[in-house]
This record gives structure tokens, sequence and C-alpha cells, in this order.
């Protein structure tokens, strides 16, 4: 007789993604938006990223302040409280305070090595343009440097350690901001432009 057993999933890292509604016109403007800030804030990548990314994280402007972005902040906010509510948590929308957003601009060969959001509850990425073809988003298990794993015959949901998300124009991903992730080398010739942002709950 075969014991009966039952596989438990404990754990579990959830990663929400929302098809954005009438993604296409935001995008135009927000590409438009994107070349404005390119043509006035220089690049304020961090000296520690190995990339060569684009980015305005370090730049002083308050991003969700500014046209057309401030259009996303209200679907970023949303997003994050639908979030919370599938996982249970405590986070209302009222409660909810984006610390911080900012563009990146990935061309041909640029990529960004795996890192964590400090200091942050919840962390999200919405996608404003995704050339066919362009680098995925890969997040890592805080477990995967410390597991010592036997060869695998198959990978999948329960032994994966690594799991990529394509890039989708119009797409958001919403994400607890300590799970380690990186994006992978571009190799489109049309850039790979995303919007990042933080949120924290608060009183």
């Amino acid at each position: 007789m075969t014991p009966q057993s039952k596989t438990h999933l404990l754990f579990p890292t959830v990663v929400q993604t929302t098809n954005i509604e009438n993604a296409e016109i935001l995008n135009e403007k927000l590409i438009g938006g994107v070349e404005a800030l390119q043509q006035q804030i220089p690049n304020t990548k961090p000296d520690d990223w190995a990339c060569s990314v684009y980015t305005t994280l370090h730049s002083e402007i308050d991003l969700f302040a500014i046209n057309p972005f401030s259009k996303v902040k209200d679907i970023a906010l949303r997003e994050v409280s639908r979030y919370a509510d599938t996982m249970h948590m405590q986070a209302p929308l009222a409660n909810l305070r984006i610390l911080d957003a900012w563009i990146n601009v990935y061309r041909e060969g640029d990529s960004q090595e795996m890192h964590v959001h400090q200091n942050s509850v919840f962390s999200g990425i919405y996608y404003v343009q995704a050339p066919a073809g362009c680098a995925a988003v890969m997040f890592r298990s805080s477990e995967a440097d410390t597991m010592i794993d036997p060869p695998k015959t198959a990978v999948d949901e329960l032994n994966s350690t690594d799991v990529m998300f394509p890039a989708v124009a119009g797409q958001m991903i919403i994400f607890r901001s300590h799970l380690r992730h990186a994006v992978l080398t571009n190799n489109t010739d049309a850039p790979r432009i995303s919007l990042s942002f933080n949120i924290d709950v608060h009183e």
C-alpha cells in the first residue's frame, strides 16, 4: 500500500501583474515625457551600479508631481492596495505613502544587477516601452545562495530559485521590496523604458 503524502507550499513569494487600462494612450504620453526628461536631467546613476542604464533615481525631481508621470501615481497606489488586500495586510489606500519614483531607460547592452529596495514595504515596475525580445526582470529567492540542491530533472514552481517575468508595455508589477531582482542584458535596438517606485505604510 502506497503511503499517502501531501505537498505543502510554505512562505509563498507573491508577485502581482496587472495590465493597465488604456495603456497605449498613457504610454504615448509617457514616452514623450521620458524624452523631455533625458534632455533636462543628467543621468543620476549611482556609482555602485555596474550597469550603464539612464536613470533619474538620484535626481531631485518629484516624478509623480510632473505631467504626464503624475497619471501613474493613482494607478500605483491602487495596485499596491489591491496587492495588500490579497495578502490580508492592513495597508489601506489612505495610509500608503509614495517614497520615490524614477525612470530607467535600458538601451542595447544595458542591464541591472541583483538588488533589493531598502527601507520600503512595496515596490513596483510599470513598463512604458517594451520592444519585443527586450530584457526580462528576474526575481530570485532569498534562499537561493544558501540552499544545497541535488541535480534537477525539471525546473518548476516547486524547485526554481529564479523566475523571469518578460517586460510587457502597459503592465505593472507589484512585489515586496525585500525581494531580490535584476534586469537581464537588453539586446534590442529600441530602448526598454520602465517607471519604478517604492511605497510604505504610515499611520
